[in-house]
């Protein structure tokens, strides 16, 4: 469901189950934790953010204007508004490694952001707490919306990968949360392509086209699955002559 919980418990955005050269820049699989010293060597080659890392895990920041080091802190050291400021920044981070090209050093830094927003403390019992304050419900619509983002800035990292399995998933859950979100969509139908489902790349792109008649890269879309269909089915009219002899 897109709607938003109102709710005393914050989601648990892993749990959601249900080739574009540019990427969000406006706000399954539980993200995977990136090695810490690697993303640390990334970031600083990048001139980035200053970073720390814990024993558990990586943690991305920015520095301020002197550049200091920030201090490391986990999900559950940090306020729900604390955590969605740092998502915000593993957004921009990123970003900027996508747009020079750095397809991995990128998924590094979106997965990190929605390991923060999708932090819910558990009690001794493994469960979730029931006290937890998760923002408010404007809190929690800004940080579905930030999670649609990177889910849809991953799926566009897979497809430049040529991994277009991971490519679909991640847009797949871009769309749990905002199933008019365009450009998850839109690789949603790149994926499809590339494993050679044309029905379904053309359905993507048509709703694409629905939402925003004027879209090109829809309507470019459209018309390359359209000739592969057509390929396809010249193909295995071959195949079936030469089956009858």
């Amino acid at each position: 469901s897109n709607e938003i919980p109102t709710g005393g418990m914050r989601p648990a955005m892993a749990t959601v189950d249900c080739k574009d050269t540019t990427i969000d820049d406006v706000t399954s699989h539980k993200p995977a934790r990136s090695e810490p010293n690697e993303l640390v060597k990334r970031l600083d080659s990048h001139g980035e953010a200053s970073t720390a890392a814990t024993v558990a895990s990586q943690r991305l920041a920015e520095a301020d204007n002197e550049r200091q080091t920030t201090k490391p802190k986990e999900p559950g050291e940090l306020t729900a508004s604390e955590r969605s400021k740092f998502a915000e920044q593993c957004k921009g981070i990123g970003n900027r490694g996508f747009k020079v090209g750095e397809w991995e050093y990128a998924v590094m830094a979106y997965e990190e952001g929605l390991r923060y927003l999708q932090y819910v403390p558990h009690d001794g019992d493994m469960q979730p707490k029931s006290d937890f304050d998760h923002g408010g419900e404007e809190l929690l619509k800004r940080d579905m919306m930030l999670a649609t983002t990177l889910f849809s800035n991953l799926s566009a990292c897979m497809l430049k990968l040529d991994k277009t399995s991971e490519a679909l998933e991640y847009a797949d859950k871009a769309l749990c949360f905002d199933d008019k979100h365009l450009k998850a969509l839109f690789r949603k139908g790149q994926a499809h392509l590339a494993n050679g489902n044309c029905e379904e790349a053309l359905l993507a792109a048509k709703r694409v086209l629905e939402l925003e008649p004027r879209n090109a890269d829809a309507a470019e879309l459209q018309s390359s699955a359209q000739r592969a269909a057509k390929r396809a089915k010249e193909k295995e009219k071959v195949m079936f002559a030469k089956m009858l002899g």
